[in-house]
């Protein structure tokens, strides 16, 4: 993920810049700035004044072109895979073009995929492309993508909730107005018209300044070439639009009542747009006192523009491709070896707490297991193979689990007997067992009752049973003074 990235919006009219860095929360702006291009000056002089202003230098650049020069088409294919569509879109558009379709940097979205696709082509001419890169270039500014305005507001604006999924943008310069539609959340026509004799201010240099034009005549150019525009596209996809808001920015949309003056006249709703209140877009008070929404609203949404295929336009391709420089790659290389290297070690940290801790609970637990073999048979104290002596007396257990002999049907256990034992007693008597031992060939019952009497009936009800003879071995008062306690044998029959 790139440390800081620079976003350069190049217009007729100006060049903005802004510079973000990524975090978890979002994109926190880092500075800003504009410089207008006035007579006799070209983006050189204005980028030149623009690095003065501030640091240009950044991990990632992006560029948005003047969409003065590029040409845009929307063209129907008759299938939808994208590889089909991009070798087969040259010889489309050369039969648009009056120069060689060689001469041309193309590229397109999809948007709309069923039986056939209808795509947004764009073009620029090479020498226009090598040009702005030549210009970047003196300033070690190396793009790595080359969009179009307002593409990439387009896309930021359609990033947020709030955003409709039919739209406008309208981007209103000194002397060219650009209209972008989105419908169904893509971007699906871009057009552009001259302003002359439209001008918004007789002063490039100073945008807050407005012309002698009244406002009437400003609105109803732009009005009139927004309807027609509309018009036009709907007839040829032959479909209804009906945008439900559209989104204002450029220098024109600083001029007082400009979106009033144009939702009046258009019936569509008009919104100025401020991506400085974007909540995923963070500012100090020192860039906010900087930040011109109007003209640095583009340049922003190219800082904070996702990577992802088909997302956008990229006129940085063919034999402008960005080619893989191995300096950087090693640089690169080297910082992932470091962050690798980081998480290793707190991998390994974390695996030495948890065998410490695991280790504890082993002996913890080889304790707990000691005491309670020592419990079960303190007559083995010092033995080592405590397993073997465990398995050795559950054998012993199950050899005495024997059936019972005599007057048994075959088939009951020594559970038979305690079940016996426990029916035989009445349920009503007061009684307190405190231990029961049952052996191969007899069984001991020791306990407390209240008087001699209930011991009396106790020993009666097992009397009747037929799996033991029974006897008293113990009856005498509790030595507590209350209750009797007992103790009584019951012999197996055999």
């Amino acid at each position: 993920m790139p440390g800081k990235i620079l976003g350069i919006d190049i217009n007729e009219d100006y060049i903005a810049a802004v510079q973000v860095a990524v975090g978890l929360k979002g994109f926190q702006v880092l500075s800003c700035a504009s410089a207008m291009i006035d007579e006799g000056k070209g983006p050189a002089e204005a980028l030149r004044e623009l690095s003065e202003k501030m640091d240009l230098k950044s991990d990632e650049y992006i560029v948005s072109l003047n969409s003065g020069n590029i040409s845009y088409h929307n063209l129907v294919m008759p299938f939808k895979d994208p590889k089909k569509i991009k070798q087969t879109l040259p010889f489309e558009i050369e039969n648009l073009i009056p120069f060689p379709v060689e001469d041309l940097v193309i590229d397109f979205n999809v948007i709309r995929s069923a039986e056939q696709s209808e795509i947004l082509a764009i073009y620029a001419k090479k020498d226009i492309i090598s040009g702005h890169l030549e210009t970047l270039k003196r300033f070690g500014i190396s793009p790595g993508i080359i969009d179009i305005k307002p593409v990439p507001l387009i896309l930021r604006l359609l990033s947020m909730p709030e955003t409709p999924d039919n739209g406008l943008v309208i981007d209103i310069g000194m002397k060219r107005v650009t209209i972008a539609l989105f419908l169904e959340r893509k971007t699906a026509l871009i057009r552009n018209a001259s302003l002359t004799g439209e001008n918004i201010s007789s002063s490039p240099s100073d945008p807050e300044a407005v012309s002698g034009q009244t406002l009437d005549k400003v609105a109803g150019t732009l009005a009139l070439y927004i309807k027609n525009t509309l018009h036009s596209f709907s007839m040829q996809i032959k479909r209804k639009i009906s945008p439900e808001k559209a989104f204002l920015t450029g220098v024109g949309s600083r001029l007082p009542g400009v979106a009033e003056a144009l939702a009046g006249q258009t019936g569509i709703a008009f919104e100025k747009i401020d991506l400085g209140k974007d909540n995923k877009i963070h500012m100090d008070a020192g860039i906010t006192a900087q930040w011109k929404p109007a003209l640095m609203n583009n340049a922003l949404s190219l800082a904070v523009r996702e990577f992802k295929k088909g997302h956008g336009f990229n006129l940085r391709k063919g034999e402008f491709e960005v080619k893989e420089n191995i300096f950087k790659s090693i640089k690169e290389f080297k910082k992932a070896g470091v962050a690798i290297l980081i998480i290793v070690i707190f991998l390994i940290m974390d695996l030495g707490v948890d065998y410490y801790y695991l280790k504890k609970r082993y002996a913890a637990a080889e304790q707990r297991s000691s005491d309670l073999f020592t419990q079960s048979f303190p007559d083995m104290k010092g033995v080592k193979n405590r397993i073997s002596v465990i398995t050795q007396k559950i054998d012993e257990m199950n050899s005495s689990i024997a059936l019972l002999s005599g007057n048994t049907t075959g088939e009951q256990k020594m559970i038979d007997l305690v079940k016996d034992i426990s029916q035989r007693i009445p349920a009503d008597l007061d009684i307190d067992v405190t231990r029961i031992t049952i052996e191969t060939d007899k069984a001991t019952i020791t306990g407390e009752t209240d008087s001699f009497n209930t011991l009396t009936n106790i020993e009666n009800g097992l009397k009747s049973s037929p799996y033991y003879d029974v006897e008293i071995e113990k009856g005498e008062d509790a030595k507590a003074g209350q209750g009797v306690e007992f103790l009584i044998e019951l012999q197996r029959i055999k």
